[in-house]
């Protein structure tokens, strides 16, 4: 069934079909190359996981479709960070830390994972995390664990949502729908990530027109967001770029005629 947040949805890539390869293209002579790559791979992941979940409506799987919105609205609030900070700050140091330190938890993180599992198959693995972070970070490489540990924390759920609470006041508010509803599913559909008992719950409800039509309420929502990443990503490439400002105000039109015609409040 094709549904009108579908149909919009299908405007909005048509548009990144045609302009996404000059955005894209900015990352080989811009100012900011490591913010601008952090910001597009979450339009591309954002994307991606949109597209998932559009799929698992069309399968009538809701449990998948709430497992996915779960990542997804973590996705949303680092893309946000990202895009604030880079807005106010004017600076590439939001991509290079992203990269730096975030990466460098996941390094860290990734070995002792494949230390341990060798290790209950009786494999001996020894990885020396110091070598592989100097090659891989070396920005990271310079500061101790703990402080990579601690500069990685400003990308976390809570420390995102002090940072915009105090830079951008008003900005986590019941007239903004798109955080009211990201910041509490955030927490609400921890289970589905995690296999919590509270999904056995959820699930109870499965055979229920309404549970499909939950979801289906959330992917309009999915749909708005997906796209309004790409237009804040087009806003910011267009600061150094005017030539490309176009992009951002295609996307805002096609948002606002589904805000319109759904009768939404913008967020």
């Amino acid at each position: 069934m094709t549904t009108d947040y579908m149909q919009a949805d299908s405007e909005f890539f048509s548009i990144v079909d045609r302009e996404g390869p000059a955005l894209f293209a900015t990352i080989k002579t811009t100012a900011f190359p490591e913010t601008y790559r952090a910001m597009f791979g979450f339009c591309a992941k954002i994307n991606s996981l949109k597209t998932a979940m559009f799929d698992m409506i069309e399968s009538d799987n809701p449990y998948v479709f709430k497992a996915l919105f779960r990542c997804y609205c973590e996705h949303y609030l680092k893309f946000l960070y990202l895009f604030v900070r880079f807005v106010l700050d004017k600076s590439d140091d939001v991509g290079a830390e992203y990269f730096s330190y975030c990466g460098a938890i996941e390094a860290r993180d990734y070995a002792t994972a494949i230390s341990m599992a060798e290790g209950l198959l009786g494999n001996a693995v020894v990885v020396n995390i110091a070598e592989v972070l100097a090659a891989m970070y070396p920005i990271a490489a310079q500061l101790s664990m703990s402080d990579v540990e601690s500069a990685s924390n400003q990308f976390r759920y809570r420390s995102i949502l002090r940072y915009l609470s105090r830079e951008v006041p008003g900005m986590i508010a019941r007239e903004r729908p798109f955080l009211a509803k990201i910041v509490p599913s955030y927490a609400l559909l921890s289970s589905f990530v995690h296999g919590g008992p509270w999904t056995d719950v959820d699930m109870a409800n499965y055979s229920k027109p309404e549970a499909l039509g939950e979801c289906e309420r959330d992917a309009e929502l999915v749909f708005l967001i997906t796209a309004s990443v790409f237009m804040f990503t087009a806003a910011s490439v267009a600061r150094e770029y005017p030539g490309l400002g176009r992009i951002a105000a295609q996307v805002k039109t096609i948002i606002g005629r589904f805000l319109s015609e759904s009768n939404h409040d913008e967020a």
